[in-house]
């Protein structure tokens, strides 16, 4: 009989420190202990998601609180504690992780920052879409590593939880990059499972003390939900995520190709949860949307057609503080956001060349000032059978291509 994937709920309704700690430790001792996941001497590395560094009440980055509580209670098994993350921009590991409060919360534990700053083309025969990943040493140089994500909506992938975390895992601009080299989301979720099937957790706790709802992953707004989630199938964890924000997790694409890449599984009848009822943390009215997310191959036509009717990202000029930071994290070449022409830089809006933007929501990510806002262009408003169409043509060439091959 096939062994059934094991997900632990517990309840936690605040970040306080002697509440969490509890939680944590009910959470380990549910899935067999803290010892079955570190030993003395180990190198244990614990990752955070740090989208952006922010001020952690917005809900954008794992809890400070819970990164200290976790740490707190691995600190009894006598491993040596690291932990690092590459957000996005251009900042440092180190300066994200002090101005998201993660860095002083680990000095007392004795925890060290791992190196994320530099990193290696690893080999990784098991992938799909590259047998090479570029991946940060500090995760190279674990004997483990315990992922901490943080449950929010995302504009592209409808949820991201447990197995995008390990995005991070790639050092710098290598992410911008990526989203360059894998434009269809399809292939890019595809990427994101290679990434968290090499790094292989130990486990994922999850932070859904607070989580984000609506715009997200970085311009939702906070909801409470009073729970943290534990679990070593990521898969798994990412579905009874989605169940909690009313979500179907078949819509989640990390997730269909997680299954399909023995990553993890999405279906309830091969989960089992443990600890409180999954019932009592159902939030049916959590903003996040709820349809597939659909791709069109990359054909000169439909390339075309897809500028025309996927949603863009669109600068609302009141709330742009002309930072920069959407020209700085766009990852094609050239950028598809940029100054005017003849404009001086950081003194009017930047503008988008749509025709080289490959849809990867970079700038809506990263927009500190929440002045991104994503639209569905006028042609994919007024006439939406064009969709259709799209997808049709889509299996056509689907077709066509599987039997050239």
């Amino acid at each position: 009989m096939k062994q059934k994937s094991t997900v632990a709920i517990v309840k936690c309704s605040s970040y306080d420190d002697q509440e969490l700690e509890t939680a944590v430790n009910k959470g380990l001792a549910l899935l067999g202990g803290v010892d079955k996941f570190a030993s003395p001497k180990e190198k244990i590395l614990f990752k955070p998601n740090i989208l952006w560094p922010t001020n952690p009440d917005k809900c954008v980055v794992t809890h400070p609180a819970v990164f200290k509580a976790v740490l707190s209670v691995f600190k009894s098994t006598g491993a040596s504690l690291f932990f690092g993350d590459s957000s996005g921009g251009l900042q440092s590991p180190e300066s994200a992780l002090k101005k998201s409060g993660h860095f002083q919360a680990a000095q007392p534990l004795g925890a060290e920052l791992a190196d994320f700053v530099n990193g290696e083309s690893v080999s990784y025969p098991a992938g799909v879409t590259s047998k090479r990943l570029l991946i940060a040493k500090g995760v190279l140089d674990a004997d483990g590593v315990i992922s901490l994500p943080k449950l929010k909506t995302h504009i592209l992938t409808r949820m991201t939880g447990a197995v995008k975390n390990q995005y991070g895992c790639v050092p710098g601009m290598g992410k911008g990059q990526y989203h360059a080299q894998f434009p269809d989301l399809h292939d890019f979720s595809k990427l994101l499972v290679d990434i968290c099937g090499f790094v292989n957790p130990r486990l994922y706790i999850m932070d859904a003390v607070m989580g984000m709802e609506g715009n997200g992953p970085q311009s939702g707004d906070p909801r409470h939900i009073g729970a943290l989630i534990f679990s070593t199938d990521p898969v798994a964890l990412d579905a009874v995520a989605a169940g909690i924000i009313d979500l179907d997790p078949s819509f989640i694409p990390t997730s269909t190709a997680g299954l399909q890449a023995g990553l993890g599984t999405y279906k309830n009848e091969d989960i089992e949860l443990l600890g409180d009822p999954l019932e009592q943390f159902v939030i049916k009215d959590y903003k996040v949307v709820k349809k597939p997310v659909q791709s069109i191959p990359e054909t000169p036509f439909l390339k075309n057609l897809k500028r025309l009717i996927n949603p863009a990202p669109v600068i609302d000029k009141k709330a742009c503080t002309r930072c920069g930071r959407c020209i700085d994290v766009c990852p094609v070449e050239p950028k598809a956001v940029g100054w005017k022409k003849g404009s001086i830089p950081k003194k009017s809006v930047p503008v988008y060349n749509y025709r080289e933007c490959i849809r990867c929501y970079c700038c809506h990510e990263m927009c500190p000032s929440r002045a991104i806002n994503v639209k569905k262009p006028f042609l994919g408003r007024c006439f939406p059978f064009l969709s259709y169409i799209a997808l049709l043509m889509s299996s056509i060439f689907a077709k066509r291509n599987d039997k050239t091959k």
